[in-house]
């Protein structure tokens, strides 16, 4: 395996150490800068390349790295790498990775014989096997999930993995999750104590699911403990240790061999990415959000506006009437006044006749949501 790595996150480091070791192995002309150039430099021999595209170019590559954060950026040379027939390993950016992202890599993957494949979450636990997707649950039998970890660091980037890393465990277990629930604890300080974020479904779920909760917490280790509590009372463990580098070119070679493998280690990950966002945007809306909710087309958020303008244009006229009415019994003014006060009045009406006319021309944009090319 002749591997190029382009980029500057530095999760790309443990994979270059890696590669160093590993027998059968080797490290073709890679396009790195930033952080990771400095990571490397004087560390590790490496042929350095002026620009990604040098890199794709090479004959003997055959795997590519993305170690990007712009989405776009990842798109653009996944595509460029998969019409060149080299598998690409992307690493997924903590803060910018999208469901739409993974969504867009399926779509190239489809379209191409090379293996497409993100690595995020469970992908960085050394204690799962190469081969190993899903937890052995059995689904009748399992009351609750129940995860803690602690992460290391207090940047936004440490606690993005370990939500992400905490997540994709507890989608590993099988179970399609469609509710989730985050909350924050912190001290007065502004210094988060702890994030509780909790996983269900729907009160009228027609099989409702054993409910999973994860806890993250700062501490001076990354790791944490998955329990599964059983309906007979027993508690099975998993260890999630995070704190040594996991083994990722076994996995690569893996998911490479077989490209049904990567098509459903692709949809995993986008499930994951799902769970993220909502937790997201529970975390700003302060409730229980859906995992697959509907934001509303253009259309739709169109003719609720106007229902809401139409209901406030009829309480003008009701209220505005009745003052000029009473209005005009009690005060003497000119003719030309009360001719403003009737225009005045029944101007909202107009606009809002004129607005209905705009309805035909609003879109119907309706569908999943992609990346802009």
């Amino acid at each position: 395996m002749n591997v190029a790595i382009i980029g500057h996150q530095l999760s790309a480091w443990p994979l270059l150490q890696e590669l160093q070791r590993a027998s059968g192995a080797a490290l073709a002309g890679c396009a790195i800068s930033g952080p990771l150039l400095d990571q490397v430099a004087g560390r590790l021999p490496l042929r350095l390349t002026t620009a990604a595209e040098d890199a794709l170019l090479q004959s003997e590559l055959d795997t590519v790295v993305l170690a990007l954060d712009d989405p776009e950026e990842i798109l653009r040379l996944t595509r460029a790498a998969v019409q060149a027939e080299r598998h690409v390993v992307v690493l997924l950016p903590l803060l910018t990775a999208s469901p739409a992202l993974v969504f867009e890599l399926q779509l190239i993957a489809d379209e191409s014989r090379a293996a497409v494949i993100p690595v995020a979450g469970r992908w960085l636990l050394p204690d799962l096997p190469a081969a190993a997707m899903d937890l052995a649950l059995p689904p009748a039998d399992v009351r609750q999930l129940l995860l803690e970890m602690q992460f290391q660091g207090d940047s936004p980037e440490s606690l993005a993995e370990a939500t992400r890393t905490g997540l994709d465990v507890l989608s590993a277990s099988g179970f399609p999750y469609s509710q989730v629930t985050c909350l924050d604890s912190a001290a007065p300080g502004g210094i988060l104590l702890s994030r509780l974020i909790t996983l269900g479904t729907q009160p009228e779920a027609e099989l409702p699911l054993p409910p999973a909760t994860l806890t993250l917490r700062p501490g001076p280790a990354a790791g944490g403990t998955l329990r599964a509590v059983y309906s007979t009372g027993e508690v099975r463990e998993f260890q999630v240790g995070t704190a040594d580098a996991a083994e990722l070119l076994p996995r690569i070679r893996w998911y490479c061999e077989d490209r049904s493998r990567c098509q459903r280690w692709l949809d995993a990950c986008s499930t994951t990415l799902e769970l993220a966002e909502a937790a997201a945007k529970s975390l700003r809306r302060r409730r229980t959000v859906d995992v697959h909710f509907d934001a509303g087309t253009e259309r739709s958020v169109f003719k609720s506006q106007m229902t809401a303008m139409g209901c406030g244009v009829l309480t003008w006229l009701l209220f505005s009437m009745v003052a000029l009415l009473i209005a005009g019994q009690l005060l003497d003014l000119p003719d030309w006044f009360w001719q403003i006060a009737r225009i005045l009045w029944f101007t909202p009406v107009v606009l809002f006749l004129v607005a209905q006319f705009l309805l035909p021309l609003a879109r119907d944009r309706s569908g999943p949501a992609r990346l802009r090319r």
